[in-house]
C-alpha cells in the first residue's frame, strides 16, 4: 500500500478539478447520495464499514467471504488516490469520491449477495487493475497541464461509472430488472474499460516525460523524439476543408445530371447513417466515369470536409497519390525529401477509420480491382466513389455500381453542339449533329476528340460525315478487327492525328511512352538532349515547345494544369500506339529512355555514395519509368540500345533501394539483368551488386552472398584487382559477412578495402571505416569499434546540429552504430541521447521505413532499460504500426511484439503480456518455418532482422 507524502502542488483546487466533480454530481444524479459519498474519508473506513455490512454466519456464502476479495481492489485504488493527492492537492476529497461510492455500491448488493454482486466486484477488479501504475512513488514528480489534464481524465473516467453504477442499481433495485438491464449496463462497462486503457497509457506516457524532465538537459533528445510522436498521433481536423483533386473543373462536362444525382443520392451523408457508403461507376473506356467524378467531386465541397482523389492504375500510382493525400492531411510531413509512399496508405486509411468528419475518397481508373487490395478502407464514417472498367466492381470491393453507358443520339447531338459553339442550331444542322453522335456510338471522349477537331479545322458539320467515311474506310483497310466501338474511336483518332504535323506530332508520340496523369513539363525541357536527337530538339526552345502544346491543347489530345503537368487520356496514347509503325515504338521510346536516364544519377561509373541530393527529380521520374517499363512489354517493342534501357531502369532501382522500398525494387531489377547486353560491364555488376544489396537487407543473406561475389568478380576483371572502385564490393562483402555472423572473414574483406582506398586517397575512406567499426562491434569490441568509426574524416567536425544539417542518410547510419557501442561500454545516457536523435533524423529524412523502424526499437530497448516503460510502450506500438505496412516487415512486428509482452511481464499485465507473445511467436515461425521450436529469448527475436540497417 502506497503511503501518501505530503502534496507538491497547493491545496486549491484547480478548474480542471472542479469540473471533474461537477461531472460526477451529474452523473450521481441523486444529491443525498453525494453527501453520504463524502462521508467515508478513509480506505480503512470503508473496509471496516464493509465488514458491518455481511449478515452473521454468512462469512463463507458471501462472495465477500473475509474480505480478501475486495481489499486487493480497494489496494490499487488507493494507490492511484494517492497519486491524485500528491499531484493535485486533492487530499481528502479525492478519495472520498472513490471509497464512498463503493460503500453505496455494497450497501445496495451485499444484502441480497449471489452472482450480481460478484460480477461486480469482477468489474471493479478489471477496473483497477486498468489504472496507470506508478513506481515507488516520488513525491517531487514535475506536473505540468498536459499530465494534470491526463490524470483528472482517469480519474473522473473511473469514479463516473462509480455513479453510474450507483445509479444502475437505484433504478433497478429486484434481480429480474437488473437482469433485464445487464446488457445495457455491461456494454457501459466494456465502453469505460477501453477509455480507461487509453487514458491510462496516456498518464504513463505523461509520467515517463515528467521523469525525464527533471533532468531536461540529459534527456532533452528523447523528449524531443517522445513529443513528435505525440504530435503526430494529434487530431487533425485543423487541416480541414481538405479538397486534394488533382484534376480541375472542366469545360467540357455535359449531359451527366441523371449519373451525378444517382452518386449524390448514395454518397451523401444523411443523420443516422453509419459505416461506408460506396458506388463503383463501371462502363467502357472513352464513356467519361472519370468526368462524372470530377463534376461530383468539385460540386460537393460543401457536403464533404475532406474529398481525397487517388490514381488507381497501380500500385505505385496508388501509393504516391495516398502519399500526397498525406501530406495534404499533414498525417506525413509536406518534404519533398521525405516521401514514404507505402506507409501513408496505412496513415490515410487510420485517418479515414477515426476521424469524425465527412470524407469522400475517389479510387480513379481501377480497372485492376487487385490493386485496390491495401487501400480500401476497412473502418470509418464516409463515402467511397470508384471508377473502373470492370463491372464487378459494383459488387465488391464497392456496394453497389453505375453503368455509365453512351449518351443517346439526342443527348450526343446537344453535347456536340455546345462543344463546336452551335446550341442554336437549325433543325437540319441539328440532324446532322444526331447523324454524327450515332455514328460515334454516342461516346463523350469520340464526341469531345470531334469537337476540338471540327472547331481547329474550322469544318462544316455537313462535311464531316464524308471525312469520316473516307477515314473509316482507311482502317477497314487494315483488316483490324475492331468491334464498333473500337471502330469508331480508332476513326476519330485517325482523323485527329492525321492532321497532325511537325512538332506537335512528335510531342504526343512521346507522351505516349509516359504515363498519362502526371508529366511534368519539366521533365520535357530539362532533360532534353541538345544535339543527340533533331526530331526532339524542339524541347530545347520554349516557343516551339508552346507551339506544339497549344495545338494538342486545341485539339483536346491532351490536358494542361495549373501545376505545370500534362495529361493524356489512355486511350489517346494507346490509338497513338497502334498508329506507330516497328521502326517508329523503337525510336521514340529510345528517346523517352534518353529523356529519363538524366532525372536519376549515374550510379556505376564511379564510386558514389547516396544520391539524396537527387531524390526529388527522381521521385518526379519514377511512375515514367514504371510506365514506359511496361509500354515496352506490352508492344513488344524492340529496343534500339537495350543497354541503356537496362541502365535506366538500373538506376531507378538504385533510387527505391535508398528509399528503401526493396520488393519494387527487387521486382524492377530483374527487369534490368534481363535487358542487359553486356554481361560483362560494370554497369551489369552495378545490377548484381544491388541485387545482393537487397537481398540482404531483407535477411535473405546466402542469395546476397552469391551476388555481391558475383559483381566482385567482373569488376575485378575489368579493372584489376587494385583499382579503388573495387573497395566497394569488398565492403559489401565485408557486410554480407557481418550478417552472416562469420566475423573473422567480414574483417579480412573490410580491411582490404581500407587498404585500396587509403591508397587511392579516396573520400570514400569514412564509408570503409564506418562498415568496420559495425563489424568489430559484432565482434564484441566496442572501444575497437568507437576508435575505428573515430578515423571517419567526415565526422571528425560534426557535432549533433552539423550532422543533422547535412541531410545525409548515410550519416544517421553512423550514429546509430555509435548509439550501439554505448550501450555495450555501459553509458546509457549517451545511447539514448544518440539514437534519439538518429531517430528524430531518420523520422524527417527516410521517413516510415526499416531503418526507422529499427531505431524505434532500439530507442524503446534503451527506456526499457532505463526504466521508463510507458515511453518504451509507445515507440514500441509505432515501430509495430510501421512493421505491419511494410511488405517485409513481420521480423520487426514480431520482435517488437515479443519485446512488448517481455514489457507487460515486468508489469504485471499477463493477458497483455500473453496476448503480444502469441503474436511474436506465430510471426517468427512465419518468418522461419513452421517447424521452429519456441525461442522467447532475445537472441531469437534479433535474428529476425538484419544486425545494422
Amino acid at each position: 500500500m502506497t503511503k501518501v507524502p505530503g502534496p507538491v502542488m497547493p491545496t486549491a483546487y484547480s478548474p480542471l478539478w472542479e469540473k471533474a466533480l461537477e461531472r460526477y454530481r451529474k452523473e450521481l444524479k441523486d444529491g443525498d447520495d453525494y453527501d453520504h459519498i463524502m462521508d467515508v474519508g478513509s480506505m480503512e473506513e470503508l473496509l471496516n464499514q464493509a465488514r458491518a455490512l455481511e449478515p452473521t454466519g454468512s462469512r463463507s456464502k458471501t462472495p465477500l467471504g473475509s474480505l480478501n476479495r475486495l481489499e486487493p481492489i480497494l489496494v490499487h485504488l488507493n494507490d492511484f488516490s494517492a497519486v491524485i493527492a500528491i499531484c493535485l492537492g486533492a487530499n481528502a476529497k479525492s478519495a472520498a469520491l472513490v471509497w464512498g461510492s463503493i460503500r453505496i455500491i455494497l450497501t445496495l448488493l451485499v444484502p441480497a449477495g449471489g452472482d450480481m454482486l460478484r460480477d461486480v466486484l469482477n468489474m471493479l477488479e478489471e477496473l483497477s487493475l486498468s489504472l496507470p501504475r506508478f513506481r515507488a512513488y516520488e513525491n517531487t514528480l514535475p506536473m505540468n497541464d498536459s499530465f494534470e489534464s491526463a490524470l483528472l481524465a482517469v480519474y473522473t473516467e473511473m469514479t463516473c461509472f462509480c455513479a453510474r453504477t450507483i445509479n444502475f442499481f437505484r433504478n433497478n433495485p429486484h434481480s429480474v430488472l437488473q437482469r433485464k438491464s445487464w446488457s445495457d449496463f455491461d456494454g457501459d462497462f466494456q465502453q469505460t474499460m477501453r477509455r480507461l486503457k487509453r487514458l491510462s497509457q496516456t498518464v504513463d506516457s505523461e509520467a515517463d516525460s515528467a521523469r525525464m524532465r527533471a533532468d531536461g538537459e540529459r534527456n532533452a533528445e528523447i523528449l524531443a523524439v517522445m513529443h513528435a510522436l505525440q504530435i503526430s498521433k494529434s487530431n487533425h481536423h485543423e487541416v480541414l476543408p481538405c479538397y486534394c483533386i488533382p484534376l480541375g473543373v472542366t469545360d467540357r462536362f455535359y449531359g451527366r445530371d441523371s449519373e451525378v444525382n444517382h452518386v449524390q443520392k448514395v454518397l451523401e451523408p444523411e443523420l443516422g447513417r453509419s459505416g461506408i457508403q460506396s458506388i463503383a461507376l463501371y462502363g467502357m473506356g472513352g464513356v467519361g466515369k472519370t468526368q462524372v467524378a470530377l463534376h461530383y467531386a468539385n460540386s460537393c465541397r460543401e457536403t464533404f470536409d475532406a474529398i481525397l482523389w487517388i490514381s488507381a492504375d497501380n500500385t505505385m500510382k496508388l501509393a504516391q497519390s495516398f502519399l500526397e493525400v498525406a501530406q495534404r492531411l499533414e498525417l506525413v510531413p509536406e518534404n519533398q525529401e521525405a516521401q514514404d509512399s507505402a506507409a501513408a496508405i496505412t496513415k490515410v486509411k487510420t485517418w479515414l477509420g477515426q476521424t469524425k468528419c465527412r470524407w469522400l475518397l475517389i479510387l480513379d481508373n481501377a480497372d485492376d480491382l487487385t490493386v485496390l487490395k491495401h487501400a480500401w478502407p476497412s473502418s470509418g464514417h464516409g463515402s467511397i466513389l470508384l471508377t473502373s472498367r470492370d463491372f464487378s466492381s459494383s459488387f465488391s470491393p464497392a456496394s453497389e455500381g453505375l453503368h455509365v453507358k453512351p449518351f443517346d443520339d439526342i443527348a450526343g447531338a446537344s453535347v456536340l453542339l455546345t462543344l463546336c459553339n452551335q446550341e442554336a442550331a437549325t433543325a437540319s444542322v441539328q440532324s446532322i449533329a444526331k447523324d454524327i453522335a450515332h455514328v460515334l456510338g454516342g461516346l463523350p471522349l469520340a464526341l469531345t476528340q470531334i469537337g476540338g477537331f471540327i472547331v481547329q479545322q474550322r469544318l462544316a458539320l455537313k462535311d464531316f460525315l464524308p471525312l469520316y467515311e473516307r477515314n473509316s474506310a482507311k482502317i477497314d483497310a487494315r483488316k483490324s478487327h475492331l468491334s464498333d466501338y473500337d471502330h469508331s474511336l480508332s476513326t476519330v483518332w485517325e482523323m485527329a492525328l492525321e492532321q497532325l504535323s511537325g512538332h506537335a506530332r512528335d510531342l504526343q508520340k512521346l507522351l505516349a511512352f509516359l504515363d498519362p496523369d502526371r508529366i511534368y513539363e519539366s521533365i520535357l525541357t530539362d532533360n532534353a538532349a541538345e544535339e543527340e536527337d533533331e526530331q526532339f530538339a524542339f524541347l530545347n526552345d520554349e516557343m516551339d515547345f508552346l507551339d506544339a502544346k497549344e495545338i494538342l491543347l486545341r485539339g483536346a489530345l491532351i490536358e494542361r494544369f495549373d501545376d505545370a503537368t500534362i495529361s493524356v487520356h489512355r486511350l489517346v496514347q494507346s490509338a497513338v500506339l497502334t498508329r506507330l509503325s516497328t521502326e517508329e515504338k523503337t525510336k521514340i521510346s529510345s528517346y523517352a529512355v534518353k529523356l529519363l536516364l538524366k532525372g536519376f544519377p549515374n550510379t556505376w561509373e564511379s564510386d558514389v555514395g547516396h544520391q539524396f541530393s537527387a531524390w526529388k527529380f527522381c521521385e518526379m521520374c519514377l511512375p515514367h519509368v514504371n510506365f514506359l517499363v511496361s509500354q515496352v512489354r506490352k508492344w513488344k517493342v524492340k529496343l534500339m540500345d537495350p543497354q541503356s534501357f537496362a541502365d535506366l531502369v538500373l538506376r531507378c532501382c538504385w533510387y527505391l533501394y535508398e528509399r528503401e522500398n526493396y520488393y519494387q525494387a527487387l521486382n524492377m531489377i530483374q527487369i534490368a539483368l534481363d535487358n542487359f547486353t553486356n554481361k560483362h560491364s560494370l554497369a551489369y555488376a552495378s545490377a548484381i551488386d544491388l541485387h545482393g544489396l537487397l537481398q540482404l537487407d531483407i535477411d535473405e543473406t546466402r542469395i546476397a552472398l552469391e551476388n555481391v561475389e558475383v559483381a566482385l568478380k567482373i569488376r575485378e576483371e575489368i579493372l584489376g584487382v587494385d583499382d579503388a572502385f573495387i573497395a566497394s564490393s569488398l565492403n559489401n562483402l565485408g557486410l554480407v559477412y557481418t550478417e552472416i555472423g562469420d566475423t573473422t572473414r567480414a574483417f579480412e574483406y573490410h580491411q582490404r578495402a581500407i587498404n585500396l582506398r587509403l591508397r587511392a586517397m579516396s573520400n570514400r575512406i569514412g564509408n570503409s571505416y564506418s562498415n568496420m567499426s559495425n563489424t568489430l562491434l559484432r565482434m564484441g569490441k566496442p572501444d575497437e569499434a568507437e576508435g575505428m568509426l573515430a578515423r571517419c574524416p567526415s565526422l571528425k567536425d560534426f557535432n549533433d546540429e552539423t550532422f543533422l544539417s547535412t541531410g545525409n542518410p548515410r550519416f544517421s547510419g553512423d550514429m546509430v552504430l555509435l548509439a550501439r557501442i554505448r550501450l555495450r561500454q555501459g553509458r546509457l545516457d549517451d545511447a539514448i541521447r544518440l539514437s534519439s536523435k538518429a531517430l528524430t533524423f531518420r523520422q524527417s529524412v527516410l521517413v516510415n521505413r526499416h531503418k526507422t523502424c529499427d531505431t524505434l526499437y532500439l530507442v524503446a530497448d534503451l527506456l526499457q532499460r532505463s526504466g521508463n516503460m510507458a515511453s518504451a510502450k509507445s515507440l514500441l506500438r509505432e515501430c509495430a504500426t510501421i512493421a505491419e505496412s511494410l511488405p517485409e516487415g513481420k521480423g520487426y512486428l514480431a520482435r517488437a511484439k515479443w519485446k512488448l509482452s517481455i514489457i507487460y511481464t515486468s508489469e504485471g499485465d499477463m493477458i497483455q503480456s500473453a496476448t503480444n507473445a502469441k503474436v511474436a511467436h506465430d510471426l517468427r515461425r512465419e518468418v522461419l518455418g513452421t517447424e521452429t521450436p519456441d525461442d522467447d529469448s532475445e537472441a531469437a527475436f534479433d535474428k529476425l532482422v538484419v544486425f545494422m540497417l
